[in-house]
């Protein structure tokens, strides 16, 4: 037996257990499995135009609530995470950090500068979900400046139309 080291190290014991429970898959919704009723939870996804803060704490804490308790009662839980690339803020924030304003370069340039930025704080706000400890099924994620996202969100409602 190997003796306790003299330090709790929290960081790699935190890690260890996240990446296990990726690898398991624990979190995962199973889209084969037609004998458990499916729970669905549609959260509004989080702009990632700054950094993982104590109200994203809050709102994730309480979707994660319910998809444990689902989970327990028996549920396939569908828990994706998006992030809503478009907006405002972001494009605010690119000029606070890029010291620009968006007419001083053509929309393709701002833009790229953009999706930049958005990848840079859903890398952090990501990190910090996963530190958080919720289950999300990250094999579910998605970014609303996707083309694939445009095209699932026409089709749903255009089956909701068709209904």
């Amino acid at each position: 037996m190997n003796p306790l080291p003299k330090e709790f190290d929290a960081i790699a014991i935190e890690r260890k257990w996240q990446k296990k429970w990726e690898e398991m898959g624990i979190y995962r919704f199973d889209w084969e499995d037609k004998t458990r009723p499916t729970f669905s939870i549609d959260t509004p996804p989080p702009y990632p135009s700054g950094e993982f803060h104590m109200g994203n704490v809050l709102n994730w804490t309480y979707f994660d609530i319910v998809a444990r308790y689902k989970r327990m009662r028996g549920y396939n839980v569908y828990f994706p995470q998006g992030w809503d690339c478009h907006g405002l803020g972001i494009e605010v924030q690119v000029e606070r950090e890029h010291n620009i304003s968006k007419k001083d370069l053509p929309p393709d340039k701002f833009r790229k500068l953009c999706e930049k930025l958005v990848e840079k704080y859903i890398a952090m706000m990501r990190e910090g979900v996963i530190r958080l400890g919720c289950s999300v099924d990250w094999t579910t994620e998605y970014r609303t400046m996707n083309p694939e996202y445009w095209k699932l969100t026409q089709l749903s409602f255009i089956i909701l139309y068709d209904k």
